[in-house]
């Protein structure tokens, strides 16, 4: 899991295959786009606002949590990280998280 620290608590986020099944719901995209998505050098707001809260649910699912969160709470988070246009960071190291957990070849 990866742990998001804001300003005044940690989120846990994890990333597997019930994530990507919910981000590829959630975008109305197959997984092949979802490949081409995470190949691409950037990302557009609402795909980070996606990835980080569908990063929230599938922890709370992984651990039997509720899930008490919102998207405007992820987007709270977000801005609780700094820009989200920074090369460094929590979020640039929750994308490679991403990245690092999705098979891109077979």
């Amino acid at each position: 899991m990866f742990q998001l620290k804001t300003n005044n608590k940690t989120i846990q986020l994890k990333w597997g295959t019930w994530a990507m099944r919910e981000f590829c719901n959630a975008k109305g995209i197959t997984i092949d786009k979802y490949f081409t998505l995470l190949g691409e050098s950037h990302f557009d707001l609402d795909n980070i606002i996606k990835l980080v809260y569908i990063g929230y649910k599938s922890a709370c699912v992984s651990n039997k949590d509720e899930i008490i969160y919102t998207e405007a709470d992820a987007c709270d988070w977000i801005d609780e990280l700094g820009s989200i246009l920074a090369t460094e960071g929590q979020l640039i190291d929750y994308i490679k998280y991403i990245v690092d957990r999705t098979i891109i070849s077979v």
